[in-house]
């Protein structure tokens, strides 16, 4: 039997540590039912080179410390784009992600003395996000003060609008679980790669029933608990990393039957991106 779990726990949220913490125990009960569930971390990745990923943040559960739950993309010197879920279940357990605290220039989440640390005072869920896998998947974060770019901290491009990348080589960057069975995400940021699927070897390599939409993209990389919102990209040398994916959801156990994780495909939504940015300098 397949059953599908809500997206939100992609994130399962620690406390104020880097465990998972009594609620995100709680929450992979939930997951480990009888049958099939659904979450993203990075299963088999490397740790990653130092400052390779400046564009990746760690957003926190807590204003008071460092509380990883889910993963972001610099996409602007004051603009973080990350899943719609990760926005939902931080609004579930704190009560309001406003206020809330964004990581930035970290790969070791616990040298944090040197991270840029922002403020979330903006956040907008994708209008026809359901929580249901399939809907858009898809948020932006506002964050104050702006960020100062450097060797630690820059924005990953943006691709073209309705650019495809079947069968490039892609990156997912994550500080999720390292496998099903842990109780702490990742101190150091993983890293794993894998060809970008066409739509139809995506079909064949999930059920027949899974709920992927012509606004996702899937990739073979196992990706779980923490890596909810993490980004996935694609590196050209001597060029700015695209962001082509938002870590959205997958099958449980993490990197089950080796079926891949399904990614938010950020070039549908390069018009909503400029259009909710312009909103926001318009009416804030």
């Amino acid at each position: 039997m397949k059953v599908f779990a809500c997206l939100v726990l992609f994130a399962a949220v620690a406390c104020a540590t880097p465990s998972i913490g009594d609620l995100g125990k709680r929450l992979h009960d939930r997951l480990t039912g009888p049958a099939v569930g659904v979450n993203p971390f990075i299963i088999d990745g490397e740790n990653a080179v130092e400052k390779s990923a400046p564009y990746v943040v760690s957003l926190s559960a807590s204003n008071l410390v460092a509380a990883h739950s889910c993963a972001g993309t610099i996409i602007g010197k004051e603009w973080i784009l990350t899943a719609a879920h990760c926005v939902d279940e931080l609004n579930k357990l704190t009560g309001n992600v406003l206020g809330l605290t964004v990581y930035a220039g970290l790969t070791n989440r616990t040298n944090d003395e040197d991270a840029q640390v922002r403020s979330i005072d903006f956040a907008f869920n994708h209008k026809q996000y359901t929580g249901v896998e399939g809907s858009d998947d898809i948020a932006l974060l506002h964050v104050t003060p702006a960020f100062k770019f450097g060797a630690n901290v820059k924005a990953a491009a943006l691709p073209y609008r309705k650019e495809q990348f079947d069968g490039e080589t892609s990156a997912n960057y994550g500080w999720g679980l390292e496998d099903a069975e842990s109780s702490m995400y990742v101190k150091d940021l993983k890293v794993a790669k894998s060809d970008v699927l066409t739509a139809e070897e995506c079909k064949e390599a999930l059920p027949t029933d899974a709920p992927v939409s012509s606004k996702q993209i899937c990739v073979k990389v196992a990706a779980c608990y923490g890596d909810g919102g993490s980004p996935l990209v694609v590196e050209r040398e001597g060029d700015v990393a695209e962001l082509i994916g938002i870590t959205s959801w997958g099958y449980m156990p993490c990197g089950y039957n080796n079926r891949p994780t399904v990614y938010t495909a950020v070039s549908q939504y390069v018009d909503w991106i400029n259009e909710v940015q312009w909103a926001y300098y318009i009416l804030y």
